[in-house]
């Protein structure tokens, strides 16, 4: 399998984030998000906070759980993501 470069790693997660189910919701954290995107922990760690800094993400800090959701920004940076691939994709 090719190795994924960095935009690929931030539409995976975003597109993680966005397809959990709405009763999943706030299993959400940074160890299933690391799980399901294949990162280590180190690349969890500075992805997740990269996106929450670009506010991609918000980390919601919901006693007794904190949790991951996609915020309307990162909603529209997936949505730029497939039209991206739409557009490069051989006719």
């Amino acid at each position: 399998m090719p190795q994924r470069d960095r935009h690929d790693i931030i539409k995976d997660i975003l597109e993680i984030v966005f397809d959990a189910k709405p009763l999943h919701r706030n299993q959400m954290n940074q160890t299933r998000v690391g799980y399901e995107a294949n990162l280590t922990h180190p690349q969890t760690v500075r992805y997740l906070r990269l996106l929450v800094d670009l506010q991609l993400l918000i980390l919601t800090d919901f006693k007794p759980f904190a949790y991951y959701e996609i915020t309307r920004k990162g909603r529209r940076c997936l949505q730029l993501f497939g039209e991206l691939e739409d557009d490069l994709r051989p006719s």
